[in-house]
């Protein structure tokens, strides 16, 4: 309920003239109370105070307090994403109650109102499995039939995908039990799920028995298990988490920005997760991103890599994956090597270079598009090995639809990091080498026109700095 003094409270907090103790107060207040959060979107609704707040804020002991101790190595994701965490922060108040978007202040309303009654509607579509079955009350659902509120699901084992109501595209792997609360919000008592939110549906919510995740424009994964332990790991963007059981004094949530993860402890306190987000949301993220299957030295790569340039991604046991573009039109048309049916190996069984030729993938063409890297420990590095010049890593990379191209060579990677590559990655380009190969590379095609096999060498002799990496367009099905 407002206060008599409460607009001149929240000025001063935009402003910055409230103690410590005030603003603890006040931002707890802002969490609980729908209406206060209102009025300090009404007053800082202009640009020019938003702009002035975000500036001001970036000095403040809280805002640090709130998003933790940030590693080194994420200190520049989160630069990158702190202006619109701040405003997120404004804007959704780090949690439940705010009307940003339309999408946001129905999800409030329809939320009481539908857990209010005993209504039973549909809130998504079951959209795709794999491996597994989904149940509900021992009854077999399909594909393409219609999920409801007010029913919990099954998924025994594999991969099933939905596509709620909102709009939001979420993964769940088996075993996992779930129901539906409303379009834009669900409860996982056991399981994986990953979820990509549209910006149409920002305020998406994930409930459990001590966790609950509200993204904040995101990619993120959530992990549930049998004791109610839970974690969240953020692939993209931002979340605001809060382990659900009452205390005596109620936490505020914490945000977590690109890279960041948050687990619970049996104390109900929120810490960075050490599990790596790979060995828990892998199977969603091939998933999602069209890979059907990984193998050999081959990894995919759950957050964004800052930089492919030279020296700014190394291992010295892993190529790694990722994709930059899902359902991308082709601006223009893009040069390529492209496969030739009929001619995906030699008689001996080894790769023909004759499996690949000069092609062009015309303009318009809808495509996913994927990077492949590699480069080992430089001279000079601590974790360089002299006794380990040649390193020779193997794999296999399968899609689940056919490949277009292959972009390997300098010249076609570079004319096309503008136009394929993720706009948050750095890429080296300006015309200076970066994919210094040997002889001995090897990229070769299956027979099913959708696996590539990779035998890669690097040489880490003192002067040698070579390193490998490739683009693949792969063909979108309508």
């Amino acid at each position: 309920m407002i206060q008599s003094d409460d607009r001149d409270l929240l000025e001063a907090y935009l402003a910055s003239d409230l103690e410590v103790d005030e603003v603890k107060a006040l931002e707890y207040r802002i969490c609980t109370e729908e209406d206060l959060a209102r009025l300090l979107i009404e007053i800082s609704c202009e640009e020019k105070v938003i702009r002035e707040w975000v500036e001001v804020q970036k000095s403040r002991v809280w805002i640090h307090k709130l998003v933790g101790e940030t590693p080194d190595r994420k200190k520049s994701l989160l630069r990158r994403y702190f202006s619109i965490a701040l405003m997120l922060v404004v804007a959704v108040t780090l949690g439940y109650v705010l009307g940003l978007p339309h999408s946001i202040s129905e999800r409030v309303t329809s939320s009481r109102s539908e857990n209010e009654t005993s209504l039973i509607y549909n809130a998504a579509t079951f959209k795709e499995i794999t491996g597994g079955e989904l149940k509900s009350l021992d009854v077999l659902c399909k594909v393409d039939e219609h999920l409801q509120t007010r029913r919990e699901y099954n998924l025994n084992q594999g991969i099933l995908r939905l596509k709620m109501n909102s709009g939001v595209d979420v993964l769940v792997a088996g075993p996992a039990r779930f129901h539906l609360l409303n379009s834009n919000e669900l409860y996982l008592s056991q399981g994986t799920m990953t979820a990509d939110v549209p910006q149409w549906a920002i305020g998406f919510e994930i409930q459990s028995p001590r966790m609950n995740v509200v993204d904040l424009g995101t990619r993120f994964g959530f992990f549930v298990d049998e004791t109610g332990g839970a974690e969240v790991h953020v692939f993209q963007g931002a979340v605001s988490c809060q382990e659900t059981e009452t205390t005596a004094t109620p936490r505020l949530p914490q945000l977590l920005l690109t890279g960041q993860s948050s687990k619970l402890e049996p104390g109900g306190n929120l810490v960075e997760s050490q599990t790596e987000s790979d060995s828990l949301f892998g199977a969603c993220l091939c998933y999602q991103s069209r890979i059907k299957q990984l193998s050999g030295n081959l990894k995919l790569l759950s957050n964004l890599p800052e930089s492919v340039a030279v020296t700014k991604l190394t291992s010295n046991d892993n190529m790694f994956v990722f994709q930059e573009r899902q359902s991308f039109i082709l601006p223009v048309d893009i040069n390529c090597n492209a496969p030739v049916p009929g001619k995906e190996r030699d008689a001996s069984g080894k790769a023909s270079q004759s499996q690949f030729e000069a092609g062009v993938i015309k303009k318009g063409t809808r495509v996913d598009v994927y990077y492949v890297h590699h480069d080992a420990f430089h001279p000079g590095d601590p974790q360089f090995s002299k006794t380990q010049t040649r390193i020779q890593l193997e794999g296999q990379l399968q899609f689940q639809n056919r490949i277009l191209g292959i972009l390997q060579t300098d010249m076609l990677l570079q004319q096309t990091d503008q136009i394929l590559g993720h706009p948050e990655v750095e890429y080296l380009g300006n015309g200076k080498k970066k994919n210094l190969r040997t002889a001995e590379d090897e990229v070769s095609l299956l027979p099913d026109m959708r696996t590539l096999s990779l035998n890669w060498v690097l040489s880490r002799n003192q002067g040698h700095r070579n390193m490998n990496a490739m683009r693949v367009l792969v063909a979108v099905d309508e």
